[in-house]
């Protein structure tokens, strides 16, 4: 037996959601059942502190330091975006 949940996502979302559909030839239904039977699992078994969300919101402020710091790359990261 089945049941049907309904809630609102993001036109990106859904855009998304739709190709990996029509890519996978699997079923919404299918995918959307996975999807959180896999969150769920991950919640249920993992602390929340080392779970990595999907996005996340910082302030103006934090948004303006961070752009604003102008320091030269080091040279790890030069080799490393070298080696292509």
């Amino acid at each position: 037996m089945s049941t049907q949940v309904s809630g609102y996502i993001s036109e990106e979302t859904k855009a998304s959601f739709e190709a990996f559909a029509k890519k996978s030839g699997q079923k919404k239904g299918f995918i959307l059942e996975q999807a959180l039977l896999h969150y769920i699992s991950v919640h249920e078994e993992l602390p929340d502190d080392i779970i990595i969300p999907p996005s996340i919101t910082i302030t103006k402020d934090t948004f303006d330091s961070v752009v604003s710091t102008e320091k030269p790359p080091t040279k790890a990261l030069k080799k490393l975006m070298n080696e292509s």
